[in-house]
């Protein structure tokens, strides 16, 4: 019995060590930042200097029905800037499409888009007013691509902690600002968004968006997380729209063969590239 005691009292005490050295240091975190703080720190996660992958992009009607494209993306960090560009090579009614976007750290820079479609045979750019307007037929906007201001917009936390996949996250609510309101609305089509954000490695992992076109509401959702060359990558994102609890669409994008910090040339990122193909 003393025996038995000894192990009892020892499992005690290493819950105890997990309980002030595991979760406290965590909520002690989370209480000394803001739900801006965090949103920053998702905003500035690791992602490594360039990327190259392999994607299939599924598109999902209302009765199940599907259409899969492959594609291949390339990125590079310009310091707090960044370049991508993707190219469509499956199936043949969509080869050679090719998406181009800059995206700027400066607030007060515009982000630049383009789309290349070769049956027009010349790149056109994404105006502002268009952003908010699905990429290649995709539940993803082209605002979803590049990402938003976060100064545009005002943050709070609606919890403190909710499990998402066995995970603990902040569960964080973003609305335009005021002064920013009709501007926002434009350009991302969204009323309001909450993201559920891990707290191990600040990744959004969960999402929901208020549309203010046709009132519905996207899901967006990050799977197959895992550390690849060190840096935490989500292999899957799914989503899906609804409208009156009823799902319209989804779209399910599938990156395989990720590889970080490889050399990609600056003349990937051009529109006479997108004009050439892979």
């Amino acid at each position: 019995m003393v025996f038995k005691s000894q192990i009892q009292n020892s499992i005690k005490f290493a819950l105890f060590l997990f309980l002030i050295f595991g979760i406290l240091p965590v909520l002690a975190y989370s209480q000394s930042m803001s739900a801006y703080d965090v949103m920053k720190k998702v905003d500035k996660r690791d992602d490594g200097e360039s990327s190259v992958s392999k994607m299939t992009m599924i598109l999902i009607d209302r009765n199940g029905n599907q259409r899969v494209r492959q594609m291949e993306g390339y990125r590079k960090d310009y310091g707090e800037d960044t370049k991508t560009i993707s190219f469509f090579l499956t199936p043949a009614d969509v080869r050679n499409v090719a998406f181009l976007s800059y995206e700027w750290d400066d607030e007060n820079k515009e982000d630049d888009n383009w789309l290349y479609l070769p049956a027009i045979g010349k790149p056109k750019r994404i105006s502002s007013g268009n952003k908010k307007d699905s990429f290649m037929g995709s539940d993803f906007s082209y605002a979803d691509m590049n990402g938003v201001e976060l100064s545009e917009w005002d943050f709070k936390f609606l919890k403190e902690s909710d499990m998402v996949d066995g995970r603990d996250c902040w569960v964080i609510e973003a609305v335009p600002k005021d002064a920013k309101m009709e501007k926002v609305v434009d350009e991302t089509g969204y009323l309001k968004t909450i993201s559920w954000v891990r707290k191990d490695n600040f990744m959004s992992v969960q999402g929901k968006m208020y549309v203010k076109k046709g009132k519905k509401i996207k899901f967006f959702t990050a799977s197959d997380i895992e550390q690849i060359q060190g840096i935490w990558t989500a292999k899957k994102l799914t989503m899906v729209t609804t409208k009156g609890n009823r799902k319209e669409h989804s779209t399910v994008l599938l990156f395989d063969d990720m590889v970080y910090n490889k050399g990609v040339e600056d003349n990937m990122f051009t529109v006479q590239r997108m004009e050439r193909g892979l």
